[in-house]
């Protein structure tokens, strides 16, 4: 397994590269640790797209890199460091379309993004292009060192989003390929889609009444028949049903329930011809208040 891991010295990427520690160690697996040098540009001089990447690299950029491959290596990773020169919303998603990833992982946000803005332009960048990957991003803050043990020892709800397509087969598979959580509890979530008040309103009293508990009654159907497939020993998966739009019902929902994770299979092709995410996928990635984790299909 081969991962690319976003590192800028921010308390995001430490927290994704915490988040690989704990979660992703496994035997035969790769961190490629990926981070970009800016451009050095002369006064009136138009800026390259890239630099050579042999120009000085900062020491505290050093002790980035070095205080994470030392964490990583500790847990049995094999780490490669790669360093490139250029603006990091392109450098990144190149990268990770090219480099045969099986799982990207970026902090939601970066040292140079906009505080008001939920999502860094990194992570904007690499959810708006073809990466033939899946695509985790943390939103969790790096614990310190004395809280860690507890955090691990405790209840680690994940929200595994349905809309009763095959997909969440694949995804549950994935998932648990992917991760060891301790406390991992899975929640199967589907969500019951209100049609438009105007719509609504248009209806008489019987037949509004009977479209919405036909919606509602498909929505329990989709979590049921997902629950099985998230169970796994030791694991007793639950089965649960919102309403409203989908996007923002399940980020109310992951809110609510302090998920920590939200799972979804993203629509998005693992090639350059198929569409990027879907519109619920990318909605939720962009604003959920918990780490994302988008699997892409491979049919």
């Amino acid at each position: 397994m081969k991962i690319l891991l976003g590192i800028d010295g921010s308390r995001y990427a430490l927290a994704a590269t915490r988040f690989v520690c704990e979660y992703l160690a496994g035997p035969g697996r790769q961190v490629d640790m990926l981070h970009v040098l800016p451009l050095v540009v002369r006064e009136g001089a138009a800026a390259p797209r890239r630099q050579p990447e042999a120009l000085r690299v900062p020491p505290l950029t050093r002790s980035w890199l070095d205080r994470a491959e030392r964490r990583l290596k500790s847990r049995g990773f094999r780490v490669v460091k790669h360093m490139r020169r250029g603006v990091p919303a392109r450098v990144f998603p190149e990268r990770a379309a090219g480099g045969n990833y099986d799982l990207v992982v970026l902090g939601a946000k970066g040292r140079a993004d906009n505080p008001y803005l939920p999502t860094g332009s990194v992570a904007l960048a690499m959810l708006e292009h073809h990466v033939p990957a899946d695509i985790l991003l943390v939103r969790e803050r790096e614990l310190k060192r004395e809280k860690d043990v507890t955090t691990a020892l405790s209840p680690f709800p994940v929200l595994f989003a349905t809309d009763g397509s095959a997909r969440i087969a694949q995804v549950a598979e994935s998932f648990y390929q992917l991760f060891r959580m301790p406390g991992l509890r899975p929640i199967a979530i589907a969500v019951a889609e209100l049609p438009e008040p105007a719509v609504l309103a248009a209806l008489r009293s019987d037949d509004r009444r009977r479209l919405l508990s036909q919606v509602a009654a498909t929505a329990r159907a989709w979590a049921r028949a997902a629950k099985p497939l998230l169970a796994r020993q030791g694991l007793r998966p639950q089965a649960q049903v919102v309403q409203g739009r989908p996007a923002a019902a399940l980020i109310e929902e992951a809110r609510r329930s302090e998920a920590r994770l939200i799972v979804l299979g993203s629509r998005g092709a693992r090639s350059p011809s198929g569409p990027p995410l879907g519109s619920v996928a990318l909605q939720v990635a962009r604003y959920a208040p918990c780490s994302v984790l988008l699997m892409r299909d491979s049919l």
